[in-house]
């Protein structure tokens, strides 16, 4: 793995104008970029120095335009189970946020735990729990980040005024991390949903808290590929995911369209 610095002079050599806003493509999330007009690619092993493991996770940093608007696009993440730590996992958005990222939307499959939630609902996240990052958090030091409000409101508000206006049924609730590959236990379930967890997955909680940390604009969006108390697998994740490919494009341009008017009135 490269150090933020080697990546970051990576970056700004093929890279002169970074866009304000980054998306993360968790699994299923990646049809997106077919409703894009690129502009340059740069695989992860290029840029930072690493390769994915995990199905789904293409592994390359994206510039493309939709409309006029420029956006960044990571297309696949890196997971702490796949042998990285929390801050080797966040390299990416401590070197974007250097290279000028203003805004981040963060995307991934998760578990619903709400009894109320269904396979195939979307979730505009409201809140994280970090609890199980106390051994590995991607922040060292005396960074003692207010995290009272992790998600933009503004940005919330948006992606709620989409999925209405687009009829993409969707909840608001809070993402719990769980380290994985395995998957939960029942009794793992059962313990998170007390703790006030209304979805579970494996990203998305360290990747948050960075980008806070360097003063980005967050939003995090969850998709329900499976329920709690019933038996999946990642097949079965992908699988669900790529069914509403169609319906997390039209939120994520309707979101990059909403970046277009929010630069242009300042």
């Amino acid at each position: 793995m490269l150090t933020e610095a080697e990546s970051l002079k990576i970056l700004q050599k093929q890279i002169v104008n970074i866009p304000q806003t980054l998306m993360i493509l968790g699994s299923g999330w990646n049809k997106v970029i077919d409703h894009l007009e690129i502009e340059v690619e740069i695989s992860y092993e290029e840029l930072f120095g690493v390769i994915l493991t995990v199905p789904g996770h293409t592994g390359k940093l994206v510039i493309a335009t939709h409309k006029g608007q420029r956006v960044a696009i990571m297309a696949g993440r890196f997971h702490t189970y796949e042998g990285f730590t929390s801050r080797e996992a966040t390299l990416p958005i401590r070197v974007l946020a250097q290279a000028g990222i203003k805004n981040l939307i963060v995307t991934a499959a998760c578990g619903g735990l709400n009894e109320k939630y269904k396979v195939g609902d979307f979730v505009i996240l409201s809140d994280i729990i970090t609890l199980f990052l106390a051994l590995d958090n991607p922040l060292l030091g005396p960074q003692f980040l207010d995290v009272s409000e992790v998600f933009d409101p503004e940005w919330r508000a948006e992606a709620r005024r989409i999925a209405v206006d687009k009829n993409i049924p969707f909840h608001e609730g809070s993402y719990c991390y769980y380290h994985g590959p395995n998957y939960e236990t029942p009794a793992d379930k059962m313990a998170l949903r007390f703790l006030g967890a209304d979805v579970v997955g494996m990203s998305t909680v360290p990747e948050t808290l960075v980008a806070r940390w360097h003063s980005l604009n967050v939003l995090g969006l969850a998709f329900v590929t499976n329920l709690a108390f019933v038996k999946h697998d990642h097949k079965e994740v992908v699988a669900q995911a790529e069914k509403a490919s169609y319906q997390m494009s039209e939120l994520l341009l309707g979101l990059i369209k909403k970046n277009e008017v929010k630069n242009e009135s300042k």
